[in-house]
């Protein structure tokens, strides 16, 4: 794993790099956040080679790292929120342009205010996203100061171009606007609410949402995760990142206990922890996300019998790039996430 969070926070950086000419950036007025996003990343890279050969033998260190880690996923899941919803207002305005000019043509004595009413729809949108990103920046101020304590080599630039091409595979998790989730995202999400809350006889189904990285796996789940449908037929409810990163078994069983209302106690093998998860779940019904899952078993040999004997019904969401892996797990569907067409926009 020595090379994977440089060529991570590399990545990421020429994601921001990218996109913050877009005009989906430049509509939610987010352009100097990201910004300063993008240049607190490429400092922190520097310092990340040097990070990732520490973290085995220093607790500290890897304190810091997982929690960067984090910040990372979070800024890769607001970038394409940004594209997603910054796109949409871009058709928004279009779309009402439209019918202003219809109007015109019809009688020159109507006045139509729909330019007005788009822009006072999308403050709401342009206030949550710009105050999404703020407070990303301030989480990555105070990791970038706390980095100093640890007196981190700076990497060279001869290094910064080996990284990036020891990384080439992490190339597909990062991708520009016309890879985006496409316009079927709302139509899609209530097919899959719909097949989640379906009622039925079947105790526990699985169902997995498939694409490259990048493309809005997670911020779809999102919106599943979400929807008024899904918090009313299920008593629980639990969102998983398990990721490439996860390396303990009964630390995500332990976040799992925690996210369902139980506590751990001073349990630390599987077997125990799997029999507090099967006694917190007992008889009620569970909403499960899985998300960014590279390996079948975290949900084969770890959490799957527990929560199919404990729940009177369970049904389970899982994104993954790996439509193999969805498979796997026993998926009774899997939505492919589209991308748009190329000469979207």
């Amino acid at each position: 794993m020595a090379m994977i969070m440089d060529a991570f926070a590399g990545k990421l950086v020429e994601r921001l790099t990218n996109v913050i000419e877009e005009k989906a950036i430049m509509v939610l007025g987010v352009k100097d956040e990201l910004q300063r996003l993008r240049r607190r990343m490429e400092r922190i890279a520097r310092v990340l080679k040097d990070a990732e050969r520490r973290r085995i033998q220093d607790e500290t260190v890897k304190g810091w790292v997982d929690e960067l880690k984090d910040l990372m996923y979070d800024a890769d899941d607001i970038i394409d929120l940004c594209m997603i919803q910054g796109t949409g207002l871009l058709q928004d305005d279009d779309h009402h342009s439209q019918l202003a000019e219809s109007s015109a043509t019809v009688s020159t004595r109507v006045r139509c205010n729909f330019p007005l009413f788009s822009c006072v729809r999308s403050v709401p949108v342009r206030y949550e996203i710009a105050d999404k990103i703020k407070s990303l920046n301030d989480r990555l101020a105070e990791i970038s100061e706390d980095k100093d304590k640890f007196n981190f080599i700076i990497s060279s630039k001869s290094d910064d171009a080996y990284v990036r091409n020891e990384a080439s595979y992490l190339q597909s998790s990062f991708l520009l606007e016309s890879d985006i989730v496409g316009w079927d995202i709302i139509d899609a999400t209530k097919c899959l609410v719909d097949l989640l809350v379906d009622h039925h006889e079947e105790k526990c189904r699985l169902l997995a949402i498939v694409g490259m990285g990048g493309i809005g796996k997670t911020t779809h789940a999102q919106l599943i995760y979400n929807d008024s449908k899904i918090n009313d037929d299920f008593v629980l409810q639990s969102w998983i990142c398990v990721s490439k990163f996860y390396t303990s078994r009964t630390d995500l069983l332990k976040e799992l206990i925690r996210n369902v209302g139980g506590t751990c106690g001073e349990s630390t093998t599987v077997a125990e922890l799997q029999k507090i998860l099967c006694d917190v779940l007992h008889r009620k019904s569970l909403f499960l996300v899985l998300d960014d899952v590279w390996d079948a078993d975290v949900w084969l040999n770890l959490i799957k019998n527990p929560i199919e004997r404990a729940t009177t019904k369970c049904r389970v969401l899982v994104t993954t790039r790996d439509r193999n892996t969805g498979i796997k797990m026993g998926a009774i569907h899997i939505h492919n996430v589209s991308k748009l067409p190329l000469n979207f926009g």
